[in-house]
C-alpha cells in the first residue's frame, strides 16, 4: 500500500473486527493515535506504517487460507476424498 489514509486504516481495522484500542495495542501506540488517523487529522509515519502493512498482509494471508480451506472442504465432500493436492485449489 502506498499511503495509509483514514479510510484504509478504518477499513483494515473493521475487516479484522478490531476496536481502535485493539489496533493501538497491536501497534504499541495510544488509541488516541488511531482515532486521530481515522479522523484524518494526522497520518501514521515510519515504523507504524510498516506495522500496518504487516498487519494488512497477514489479514490477506488469513483470508486466502480461509478461502482455500472452504474450497478444499467442498472438493473433498464432492469426491469423497480424505485428502487433496494443494495445486487443485489454485484453479
Amino acid at each position: 500500500m502506498s499511503a495509509w489514509t483514514k479510510e484504509t486504516i478504518r477499513s483494515l481495522r473493521l475487516r479484522l473486527g478490531w476496536s481502535q484500542s485493539d489496533l493501538a495495542r497491536r501497534l504499541h501506540c495510544q488509541a488516541e493515535f488511531i482515532e486521530e488517523w481515522e479522523n484524518g487529522n494526522v497520518t501514521p509515519e515510519g515504523s507504524l506504517c510498516q506495522e500496518l502493512e504487516l498487519i494488512s498482509h497477514q489479514a490477506e494471508a488469513c483470508c486466502d487460507d480461509l478461502q482455500n480451506q472452504a474450497r478444499a472442504e467442498k472438493i473433498i465432500e464432492e469426491v469423497s476424498l480424505s485428502q487433496i493436492r494443494s495445486d487443485v485449489l489454485e484453479n
